[in-house]
């Protein structure tokens, strides 16, 4: 079902989807890298650019280092990546985009203005689910970046797969899960313990460490 879905989702953008393609439907061979590796969906926008897919029920026991040998041997041949869909995805397909627009330095002063507006007015709480909000967005951009296909994934689970691949050190692993639980209190209407202005200086510092992780 969620293949049908995948599948439903790009034809109904105009994109040509071939289910199951053949070695001899991809528009080129990987394993001339060595990679043996068969597709659940190509997904083309036209001849030279477009998706490779696998398609996972589940988003646990993933072999994230194949996929990362994978997405890296896929970047090589120009417009097309390599794309991990599971059942458990955090993010839309509809936010799926071949290019990576540049996050500018307007644009991460204007998130930091909104956000030191909320903590002058006290709309602490606002103000670190905002935050957070940002954190998360750096960090799967990031992924992509480094061609760890994880940046679908929920939250923790991606924090992991990058902590794994050390794509992020342990003690920012560390850091960012413990702000992980205080953002699912703070969403959910219950009480921290340590105060929240604490937890936004704690977590404006990963993010300022995740915005000088960023390709620009």
């Amino acid at each position: 079902m969620l293949k049908q879905r995948v599948v439903k989702y790009y034809q109904s953008q105009g994109y040509e989807v071939i289910t199951h393609p053949d070695i001899n439907q991809l528009p080129f061979d990987l394993n001339a890298y060595g990679v043996e590796y068969y597709p659940d969906l190509l997904v083309k926008q036209t001849d030279a650019q477009g998706f490779v897919i696998t398609v996972k029920d589940a988003a646990q026991n993933l072999s994230i280092e194949r996929y990362h040998q994978l997405a890296r041997a896929i970047a090589t041949q120009g417009n097309w990546r390599f794309l991990l869909i599971t059942g458990e995805d955090a993010t839309p397909i509809s936010e799926e985009n071949l290019a990576d627009y540049k996050l500018t330095r307007s644009q991460i002063l204007q998130r930091k203005e909104r956000i030191a507006k909320l903590v002058a007015i006290g709309e602490l709480e606002s103000a670190f689910l905002s935050l957070w909000i940002f954190a998360e967005i750096l960090l799967r951009r990031y992924a992509r970046q480094a061609l760890i296909p994880v940046d679908r994934l929920p939250t923790v689970l991606m924090l992991h797969h990058l902590h794994d691949q050390e794509q992020i050190s342990t003690k920012q692993f560390v850091r960012t899960m413990a702000l992980s639980e205080i953002r699912n209190r703070v969403a959910h209407g219950f009480e921290i313990k340590s105060p929240l202005n604490d937890a936004i200086e704690r977590l404006l510092s990963l993010v300022d460490e995740f915005i000088t992780m960023q390709k620009t």
